[in-house]
C-alpha cells in the first residue's frame, strides 16, 4: 500500500511539474505574443504620424510654389523622432520636383521613411509669358526663317503674339502711315501681312492680354491705345486713355489681371500710371508713381511692377502695386554704364535687365539690397529680352549682332551662345514654341530666328 500511495504521489508530483513547465511556456508565449504586438503597435503608429508628416510637407511646398515658386528650396528640420525633409529639383523655369521625405528608427537596426513626389508648376507665369513650348535644337547655330517688310520709312518697335499671329508696332516718317500690323506666322519661313490700320501717331510698345492689345503710343495725349484683335484680319482700335497730368509721349505697357500699366517719357507729371481695363472698352485710371526720369519698360509679375528707368541713381526701380491706387517703391538698383532699357522678371528671388549695353542677372531676395549675379556686355543697348530655359535672348543695338543669345545656365557668368546680324536695331523681342521673334528698326521689321 505504500508503495502504490508513493507512486501515485510521484505521479502527481510529474504531472504538477509539468503543468508548470506548461504554464511556463505558456505564459513565455503570452509575454513574447505580447512585446510583439507592442512592437507592431508601435510601428503602426510611427508611420501613420510619418504618413501625415509627409503630407503636410507636401501641401506647405505646394503652398509655397504657388506663392513663391522661384523660392521654392530645399530644407530639412528635425521633429522629434522624425527627420523631415523637402527635396527640391529644377526641371525648367516652371517645373520643379518636390519629394517631402519622413524618415525615422524604430531601432538601431531598422531605418524608416515615407515620402511623396510631386511635380509643381509655375502655371501663373508660363500663361502670363505664353511662351508655349520648351527649347529644342541646336541653339548654338539658330537659323534665320521668315521676315516681312512694312514698306519704305516704317520702322518695328515691339510686338506680342498670339496663336498664330504676330503684332508689330511701327512707327514712320509720317504719322499718316500705318503703325499697327497683323501678320500671320502659321509658317514662319514664309510670314503674310494680314492687316494693319493707323492709329495716330505711332506705337512704342505692346502687350497683350486676351482679345486686346494694349499699346504706348509716341504721343503727349491718347498714350494708351487698346485694340481689338479678336479678328486678327480686321483689328479695331476701340479706345484710349491720356494719362493724369502727363503730356509726354508713352514708351512702355504692360497688361495683366484686368490692368494696363502704362510708362512715359520723363515728365512734370507722374511717369508710371495704372489703368483698370476690366472693361478694355472703358478704361478708368487707378494710381500712379512720380519716377522722375523716363520708364522705357514695365514688367509685372504677381503683385510687383519692374520699372527700366533713365534715372542715374535707380536704373531698376521695384513697386509694390498690391493697390492700384497707391503703388509704392520698395526696391531699386543704381547701376552704371547707361540707363535701364529692358527688364524681364520669372520670379521673386531672381530678375534680369538691360542697363546700358550689359545684360544683368540680379539677385533680389533682399529688397533692400539688390545685387547683381553675374552680367554680360552685349556691346550695344541691351533694348528687350526674354528668358527661356537656358537661354536669355535680346535685342541689340549692336551693329554686327542685333540678336544674341545668352546662356544663363551658370547666374554668375552668362556667356554668349549665338547672335544674328540684321540690318538695323533690334528693338522688341517674343518668343514661342522655340522659336524667336524680333522686331526691327527697319523696313525688315520682322525677323523670325528658330534653332537649327
Amino acid at each position: 500500500m505504500k508503495g502504490g500511495l508513493i507512486g501515485k504521489s510521484g505521479q502527481s508530483t510529474l504531472e504538477l511539474l509539468v503543468a508548470i513547465a506548461v504554464i511556463t511556456l505558456t505564459m513565455s508565449a503570452v509575454i513574447s505574443v505580447s512585446f510583439g504586438n507592442q512592437s507592431i503597435s508601435v510601428d503602426t503608429q510611427l508611420s501613420t504620424s510619418a504618413v501625415l508628416k509627409a503630407r503636410e510637407l507636401a501641401e506647405i511646398a505646394k503652398a509655397n510654389a504657388r506663392t513663391n515658386f522661384s523660392g521654392l528650396s530645399s530644407s530639412s528640420s528635425n521633429d522629434g523622432a522624425y527627420l523631415l525633409e523637402t527635396v527640391v529639383e529644377t526641371l525648367s523655369n516652371y517645373e520643379k520636383k518636390v519629394t517631402s521625405r519622413v524618415s525615422w528608427q524604430t531601432d538601431p537596426l531598422r531605418s524608416q521613411k515615407i515620402e511623396f513626389t510631386t511635380i509643381v508648376t509655375d502655371w501663373i507665369t508660363l500663361l502670363n509669358e505664353g511662351g508655349g513650348g520648351g527649347l529644342t535644337g541646336q541653339w548654338n547655330n539658330p537659323q534665320t526663317a521668315g521676315q516681312i517688310d512694312l514698306g519704305p520709312g516704317n520702322q518695328g518697335n515691339d510686338l506680342v503674339i498670339k496663336d498664330k499671329t504676330v503684332f508689330v508696332a511701327a512707327s514712320a516718317s509720317s504719322s499718316a502711315k500705318d503703325d499697327f500690323y497683323s501678320i500671320d506666322v502659321t509658317n514662319i519661313n514664309s510670314p503674310v501681312k494680314l492687316a494693319s490700320i493707323n492709329t495716330g501717331e505711332g506705337l512704342k510698345s505692346f502687350a497683350l492680354m486676351g482679345n486686346y492689345v494694349y499699346a504706348a503710343q509716341n504721343d503727349g495725349v491718347s498714350q494708351l491705345q487698346i485694340v481689338n484683335v479678336t479678328n486678327p484680319s480686321g483689328p479695331s482700335l476701340v479706345t484710349s486713355a491720356t494719362m493724369q497730368g502727363n503730356s509726354n509721349d508713352g514708351l512702355s505697357v504692360f497688361a495683366l489681371d484686368n490692368y494696363a500699366y502704362i510708362g512715359s517719357e520723363s515728365s512734370s507729371g507722374a511717369e508710371f500710371q495704372i489703368f483698370d481695363v476690366t472693361d478694355p472698352e472703358n478704361p478708368i485710371f487707378k494710381g500712379s508713381k512720380e519716377i522722375g526720369a523716363d520708364v522705357n519698360d514695365i514688367y509685372v509679375f504677381r503683385n510687383r511692377a519692374y520699372l527700366a528707368t533713365s534715372k542715374s541713381d535707380a536704373e531698376i526701380i521695384i513697386l509694390d502695386i498690391s493697390n492700384p491706387a497707391a503703388p509704392a517703391q520698395i526696391g531699386k538698383f543704381d547701376g552704371t554704364g547707361g540707363a535701364g532699357f529692358s527688364v524681364f522678371v520669372n520670379g521673386f528671388n531672381t530678375f534680369f535687365a538691360g542697363i546700358g549695353d550689359n545684360f544683368i542677372i540680379f539677385d533680389s531676395v533682399n529688397l533692400n539690397s539688390i545685387v547683381a549675379k553675374g552680367s554680360f556686355n552685349a556691346n550695344g543697348s541691351v533694348n528687350d529680352l526674354y528668358i527661356r530655359d537656358y537661354l536669355a535672348f535680346l535685342a541689340t543695338s549692336n551693329s554686327n549682332s542685333e540678336f544674341q543669345a545668352v546662356n544663363v545656365t551658370n547666374e554668375t557668368s552668362p556667356v554668349l551662345h549665338s547672335s544674328f546680324n540684321f540690318s538695323q536695331v533690334g528693338t522688341g523681342i517674343i518668343y514661342k514654341d522655340n522659336v524667336v521673334y524680333i522686331s526691327v528698326r527697319s523696313n525688315d521689321a520682322l525677323r523670325i530666328v528658330t534653332s537649327q
